[in-house]
C-alpha cells in the first residue's frame, strides 16, 4: 500500500524567489514614495496657510473690521503677538489679527513648527510677496495681489515636487495652484 506523504511549509527556493519578488517590487515603488511624501508635506503646509487666509477673510466680513493674516518669525506664544509680532515675507509663522481700537486683537495664530506638513522644517520654503494682507469688512483684498510660494527645494525643484502658491485677488478671492502645471494643457492645478 503506497501512503500519500503531505508536505507543509515552503521550500527554500520558493522562499527566496518570493523574497527577490519582494525586494523588486520595493525597489521600484521607493523612489514614488519619497516624492508621495514631500508632495504630502508641502500640500499639509500649503493648507495652513490657505486656511489662514481664509480665516482672514471670513472675519473681516463677520466683524466688519480689517482684518489682516500676517507672515511672521516672531513667537505666537509671546505675550499679545497681535500687537507684537513683527511682519517678514519669509515667516514661517502665521496670525491673523482683527482691528480692535488703537491696536489689533487675535483671531487665530498658529507656529509653523505645528502640524505634518511642518513649515519650520528648514525644508520648507515659505515667500510672500508682501509680509500681509490685509481684508475690509466687504472681504475685499485691500493690500492685493497677495502671494505666498511655498517650496521644498532639499526634496528638488518645482516641477519634480508639487510646489504650491496661494494668491489672494483684489476681490478677496484665495486659491491654491501649482505653479509648474501647465494652463495650456487645461491642467486644472495651473496658476
Amino acid at each position: 500500500m503506497l501512503s500519500a506523504k503531505r508536505y507543509r511549509g515552503l521550500t527554500i527556493i520558493e522562499l527566496l524567489v518570493g523574497i527577490t519578488i519582494l525586494a523588486v517590487l520595493l525597489g521600484l515603488g521607493a523612489p514614488a514614495l519619497g516624492t508621495y511624501l514631500q508632495n504630502s508635506k508641502l500640500a499639509s503646509a500649503a493648507a495652513s496657510y490657505f486656511n489662514g487666509i481664509q480665516t482672514a477673510r471670513t472675519e473681516a466680513i463677520r466683524r466688519n473690521v480689517n482684518t489682516e493674516f500676517v507672515l511672521t518669525d516672531s513667537s505666537i506664544a509671546a505675550s499679545d503677538p497681535a500687537n507684537n509680532a513683527l511682519p517678514t515675507s519669509n515667516g514661517k509663522n502665521w496670525i491673523v489679527r482683527a482691528a480692535s481700537g488703537a491696536g489689533y486683537s487675535l483671531v487665530e495664530a498658529k507656529a509653523g513648527a505645528e502640524g505634518e506638513g511642518s513649515a519650520a522644517s528648514a525644508a520648507i520654503q515659505v515667500v510672500g510677496s508682501a509680509s500681509a494682507v490685509q481684508f475690509n469688512g466687504f472681504g475685499a483684498a485691500a493690500t492685493a495681489p497677495f502671494q505666498i510660494d511655498i517650496s521644498n527645494p532639499s526634496a528638488g525643484a518645482c516641477g519634480v515636487i508639487r510646489c504650491r502658491r496661494i494668491t489672494v485677488s483684489a476681490g478677496g478671492q484665495v486659491a491654491s495652484c501649482d505653479p509648474a502645471a501647465s494652463a495650456a494643457a487645461g491642467d486644472s492645478r495651473a496658476c
